[in-house]
């Protein structure tokens, strides 16, 4: 651990509020946090413009807040897409990426067959050109062009085959509007700010190890260190809807009365009942950080955030 104690995110993405799900996982950053000195931040993770629920943006804030004690730090990708371009433009400049404009029937062949596709070979002048291009309201269309990290068309894992950085997307961003045509996806942004805001050590959802090895490529290609990473499994609640997606429909459907229907899971609901911080503190130490799925029902997780609470 560095002497300056260790620098964690957690990461949700704004399409509703916070869950039983994330507080488990987020508690477990944050009580490294607690141990060793340092910073938390909680990135909210919104450059996908589709899919956010622009509520979620304070309830998120809102529940962070409550949940760690006011000891955490806001940040919204969506307000950093500056940055995010001037990264682009240092991977330009090392022919780390390029701007690929075939069909992705056409890409999809490339993988398989594990042959570099044309664009891999252009220029640095002419990828600059591109990205121009894909920046530019009269340029590319959506599909038409996407930024492709260079990796080894040869890997024998097909997912790490130059794997998509940034791409065209016109839907109406919630806070920025129209004001950005290409959006980062995850990988880049998530590189980007590890590397921005210092990230020491991450602990996340197993599902993440290929995003987590594309990222290492990436800070490799910046001539920068990734963060220690753990990795934990799932919690699998047999009975228990977490994804917010679909809570937002039964909401809307009238099932629920709203986020802090006492039937949800919803950090919102349970603060509402009584539950404290640090019972989620307790349960996410009584979890702890394995790549084991658990899996649990309703009943039995409340039996133990009960306990939790108690103490």
């Amino acid at each position: 651990v560095p002497k300056t104690g260790v620098v964690m995110r957690f990461a949700p993405s704004p399409s509703g509020p916070l869950h039983v799900g994330h507080a488990i996982v987020a508690s477990l950053s944050y009580l490294y946090v607690k141990k060793y000195g340092g910073k938390f931040y909680i990135r909210i993770e919104d450059t996908n413009p589709e899919n956010i629920l622009p509520q979620a943006y304070q309830m998120i804030e809102n529940e962070s807040k409550w949940l760690f004690n006011n000891e955490i730090e806001i940040v919204i990708q969506s307000y950093r897409m500056e940055i995010y371009y001037d990264y682009v433009q240092k991977l330009l400049e090392k022919n780390a990426v390029y701007v690929c404009t075939c069909s992705s029937d056409d890409f999809e062949k490339y993988v398989e067959e594990m042959k570099n596709c044309p664009c891999r070979k252009i220029s640095v002048e002419e990828n600059e050109r591109r990205w121009k291009k894909m920046l530019d309201k009269n340029g590319f269309k959506p599909g038409e062009a996407v930024l492709r990290f260079k990796s080894n068309m040869k890997d024998k894992n097909p997912a790490f085959r130059d794997f998509p950085l940034a791409r065209i997307n016109l839907s109406s961003h919630p806070i920025q509007k129209e004001k950005y045509r290409v959006w980062p996806l995850m990988n880049l942004a998530v590189s980007v700010d590890d590397i921005e805001l210092g990230i020491t050590h991450a602990i996340r959802g197993k599902d993440h190890i290929d995003n987590s090895k594309r990222q290492e490529m990436i800070f490799k290609a910046l001539g920068k260190k990734s963060p220690w990473t753990a990795f934990i499994g799932r919690i699998k609640f047999k009975d228990m809807e977490l994804s917010t997606t679909k809570m937002r429909q039964d909401i809307e459907n009238k099932k629920y009365s709203g986020w802090d229907d006492k039937r949800l899971p919803t950090l919102i609901s349970l603060k509402k009942q009584g539950y404290k911080p640090e019972a989620f503190w307790k349960l996410a130490e009584h979890f702890g950080v394995s790549e084991v799925d658990k899996v649990i029902d309703r009943k039995e997780f409340f039996r133990l955030l009960d306990i939790s609470n108690k103490k």
